[in-house]
């Protein structure tokens, strides 16, 4: 092997070669270079703008349904409470939805961002971007689960059907709603277990904590009790609960007290229904409960005693 035909390593670089590449570098950091430079500027810039112009758009949105909502000096202070609370739920839906809207503009503009600069880097972009064509089509095929999840999330979130804080029922769950987002909702039960429910996969949602909820207390009776002495105890335990200011600005109906609703060898079964505030049902159905048993406890009137089979295990 001639040995001549290989070149001299050991040979210090030509200085022509040298000034060669650093004057591409340089010219290349002054054209490419700086317009790299000003394409993440203008990207940061932009993103930050759009996410401050989104803000502001649903925060006008929410403030403009709150003054069409109320009426100066019309408002008793029922009326008040209740518009607080949905002054809170538009806030919360209002924050939900600027979120969602500012990710998705900040995906936007950064993807556009990353194709003008790898167009400067010099790669050919028309390929990659129907590369990305194809493989969006065929992804969108596969992920067709996941897409009727985005779908059903914005769906939720824009007709304002579930909310953070809300207690709901949602069939594979039933909680206070602990996070919602464009795939998924999550759900803490009773029993503190957190429930993440897929959104395409709700068929119906049972909220119990929007707009107003009913307190149902059901008493068993003795069926020797006398039926007019029960009616008026449940009638002016109902009154009295309503008429309580710790209770009548949380009531925004009329009660009802029913009449006999079933009878049996061992009981007869009454009702009282009472109109309050969303999320506050539980909280009454105690009270009232508490002051019926004192009530019948004052006047001598004695409850049901729990059958033999109610008793037997299941």
């Amino acid at each position: 092997m001639d040995d001549r035909a290989l070149p001299d390593l050991s040979a210090p670089a030509s200085p022509d070669a040298a000034l060669t590449f650093l004057d591409s570098a340089w010219g290349w950091l002054l054209s490419s270079g700086l317009t790299i430079v000003v394409i993440l500027v203008a990207a940061t810039v932009i993103s930050a703008v759009t996410g401050w112009l989104i803000r502001r758009f649903f925060r006008t949105m929410s403030q403009s349904s709150a003054r069409l909502s109320t009426v100066a000096g019309s408002m008793t202070k029922r009326d008040s409470r209740q518009a607080k609370a949905a002054r809170s739920r538009r806030e919360q839906r209002t924050e939900t939805l600027s979120s969602v809207a500012r990710n998705v503009s900040r995906l936007v503009i950064w993807a556009i961002a990353s194709v003008m600069i790898l167009s400067e880097i010099g790669v050919n972009v028309a390929p990659v971007i129907a590369s990305l064509g194809v493989v969006g089509l065929a992804a969108g095929i596969g992920a067709q689960t996941l897409i009727k999840d985005v779908v059903a999330g914005i769906v939720m979130l824009f007709e304002d059907l579930v909310a953070v804080g809300d207690t709901v029922d949602l069939e594979y769950a039933t909680g206070t709603v602990e996070g919602i987002n464009l795939r998924v909702t999550q759900v803490r039960s009773l029993d503190g277990t957190l429930w993440t429910v897929r959104n395409g996969e709700i068929i119906r949602i049972g909220n119990f904590t929007q707009g107003y909820s009913n307190a149902v207390a059901l008493f068993d009776i003795d069926t020797e009790a006398e039926h007019a002495t029960v009616t008026d105890l449940l009638q002016g335990v109902t009154d009295e609960f309503v008429a309580d200011p710790a209770w009548s600005d949380r009531v925004t109906g009329d009660p009802a007290v029913s009449g006999i609703l079933g009878v049996d060898g061992s009981r007869v079964q009454r009702r009282i229904v009472v109109p309050v505030e969303a999320g506050a049902q539980w909280d009454a159905e105690q009270e009232l409960r508490r002051r019926v048993r004192a009530a019948f406890h004052e006047a001598g009137v004695a409850f049901a005693q729990p059958r033999f089979s109610d008793t037997l295990p299941k």
